[in-house]
């Protein structure tokens, strides 16, 4: 396997996490009043931070890639991460997988492997 493809695969994953750790920070959000504190109370919620380490992380590995191969190759391939956030959400949140949502795995992949060759 390419090196840029694990560049990538580090990148997809780590923007995957960004998403489950910031789904996290905002469970209790609903229950403040007021965009000022209900933003201010973020900055004591360590996943929020997490998700944000995750993010910049990501972003470092994705320009790596995009040094290293095509746009129009790499770009797609950032679909993995529905996938990604998906399984997340399944096991960390408790969320189902419908019929729908399997479908659209299975046509995200297909789509993945036609363009990545």
């Amino acid at each position: 396997m390419k090196s840029y493809y694990i560049t990538i695969l580090l990148s997809v994953s780590l923007g995957a996490v960004a998403q489950l750790f910031l789904k996290l920070s905002s469970k209790d959000m609903n229950s403040i009043v007021g965009i000022i504190p209900k933003y201010k109370s973020l900055l004591m919620v360590p996943y929020f931070w997490g998700g944000l380490i995750c993010y910049g992380l990501s972003l470092l590995f994705w320009l790596d890639a995009l040094s290293k191969m095509e746009l129009s190759r790499a770009y797609p391939l950032v679909s993995l991460g529905y996938i990604a956030s998906l399984l997340l959400g399944y096991f960390f949140l408790e969320e189902s997988i419908t019929l729908n949502k399997a479908i659209g795995i299975l046509l995200i992949m297909s789509g993945v492997v036609f363009i990545a060759k």
